[in-house]
């Protein structure tokens, strides 16, 4: 003989939107961590910017005191043309 089942669908609703409701808060909690995440790389990388910044201007400012140094006569071959050549 078959049994019949009978359903309690209010129990049934009851019980899946527990579940999406903690379903909804691990998600909530999983959405934060990221945030958190998201917002420490994000405040390293503007650091390592900063870092990269600085240190274009250092070697900026040092290539042109070499080239303004270079550019100088020398005091060794003292009032001597250097740029002109023999023909």
């Amino acid at each position: 003989m078959d049994t019949a089942v009978a359903w309690d669908w209010t129990e049934i609703r009851r019980a899946r939107r527990t579940r999406a409701t903690v379903d909804d808060q691990v998600r909530a909690v999983q959405l934060a961590r990221e945030n958190i995440r998201l917002l420490e790389e994000n405040e390293r990388l503007r650091q390592e910017n900063a870092d990269l910044a600085g240190s274009a201007e250092m070697w900026i400012r040092l290539y042109e005191a070499a080239l303004a140094r270079a550019n100088q006569p020398s005091p060794v071959f003292g009032g001597f043309d250097l740029t002109a050549t023999r023909q």
